[in-house]
């Protein structure tokens, strides 16, 4: 279906692609994948380990309420009915590598990306489905690789801030490529000042800079979304770099340079490779910590686990 993704991918998108924000139309809310029925019966196929379904408080800003939940003996057409009850935000990673048709429709969107962004040469791709309920948000976070979110159903808002300190620090990035940290990052309400505020609706895409911090909140309805990550040589080379400088900063040694080239950069790159390589990277990463399962029959759907 060459040519059926976007509407409008023009000469100014194809100049800001990777440096600033860029907002698209897009065709795929209009495709019988997204349907309750066809949903729900893809989440049946999805492994536990590719499903994190979160919960949250309604503070604009209480990222410690971000919780993780069990998914408990719910069916994929269940799990959608609390979606839409609850406060639930349910994110399918990696989800062309268990279905089909999201491996071909991930293949067709890049398709016309690479087609469209000159020297893009994305080497490495995904592709994540997103369920969540009226009025759920994620708090401010920033992702490792080039991002984009796809509206298909609901609205939503979406902050996007600088990424640059004082939005985003070093050390917070670093934490975060190395996975030591979630997402999350400090956040202070005059960071919106500076903020793009973008909204989506059904038909609508939103990509922006590499790591720049976001946060989101949906409308007063269900929503669902697809995210695509991609990695290109530039990206992992800028992931490397900051990987290194994440373990200068473990060892006491403040990290002066960001540069991407030169012999500097190598030795961060290949540190960064015999670190991992050793085993270092599982020992450090960040571990989930479960707080709910999901229950049909409970009250607001959510039944606290057991500390232990």
């Amino acid at each position: 279906m060459s040519g059926a993704v976007f509407e409008n991918f023009d000469h100014e998108a194809r100049a800001l692609w990777g440096n600033h924000i860029v907002k698209l139309k897009h065709r795929l809310h209009e495709r019988a994948l997204f349907s309750d029925q066809k949903l729900g019966s893809i989440l049946d196929q999805i492994p536990e380990h590719r499903m994190a379904i979160n919960t949250m408080g309604a503070g604009t800003h209480d990222a410690g309420s971000w919780s993780y939940c069990k998914r408990g003996d719910l069916s994929g057409t269940q799990l959608i009915d609390a979606v839409q009850q609850g406060r639930i935000w349910i994110n399918v990673t990696k989800i062309a590598d268990f279905v089909p048709e999201f491996a071909d429709l991930m293949d067709e969107m890049f398709a016309e990306i690479e087609g469209n962004v000159e020297d893009l040469n994305v080497f490495r791709k995904s592709m994540g489905l997103l369920i969540s309920s009226p009025n759920a948000q994620v708090f401010y976070h920033a992702d490792v690789p080039g991002q984009a979110l796809w509206q298909i159903r609901g609205e939503k808002r979406i902050w996007i801030y600088p990424n640059t300190e004082p939005f985003l620090k070093p050390k917070a990035l670093e934490g975060i490529i190395r996975g030591t940290t979630e997402e999350e990052i400090s956040y202070a309400p005059w960071f919106d000042k500076y903020a793009e505020v973008v909204d989506l609706k059904p038909g609508d895409m939103a990509h922006w800079p590499l790591n720049g911090p976001h946060r989101v909140e949906n409308r007063d309805c269900l929503n669902i979304s697809v995210t695509t990550e991609h990695w290109t040589p530039e990206i992992r080379r800028h992931f490397a770099v900051q990987y290194g400088n994440g373990i200068l900063r473990q060892f006491g040694w403040t990290p002066k340079s960001k540069d991407l080239y030169g012999p500097t950069a190598w030795a961060k790159i290949a540190m960064t490779a015999a670190w991992r390589l050793s085993g270092q990277q599982k020992r450090q990463a960040f571990k989930r910590q479960m707080r709910f399962t999901l229950d049909s029959k409970a009250p607001g759907l959510l039944v606290p686990l057991a500390a232990g």
